[in-house]
């Protein structure tokens, strides 16, 4: 029997799950900079750090300190990171 071109491989939510992760995780990971400005600033509570900790495993990987280092505070110019970088 032969494949059916009209039948996608993979399931409808499944795709739609792939697409989310797809564009979602990378806008997840470079909203680090803006969040930390607005935090810096005072428009936001110190407590919204909390929502960027699944990002501190990364800091295990060489180099990647001195990329979200440079993201946030040559990118954003945020003065005072603080605790809150990686």
């Amino acid at each position: 029997m032969k494949p059916s071109l009209d039948r996608p491989c993979f399931s409808r939510r499944t795709q739609r799950i792939a697409l989310w992760l797809a564009i979602g995780l990378p806008l997840y990971v470079l909203s680090v900079g803006p969040a930390i400005r607005l935090i810096d600033e005072g428009y936001l509570p110190e407590a919204t750090g909390y929502i960027y900790i699944p990002l501190y495993p990364l800091s295990y990987i060489p180099g990647s300190r001195a990329v979200f280092t440079f993201y946030i505070f040559h990118v954003w110019n945020v003065d005072n990171g603080g605790d809150i970088t990686l």
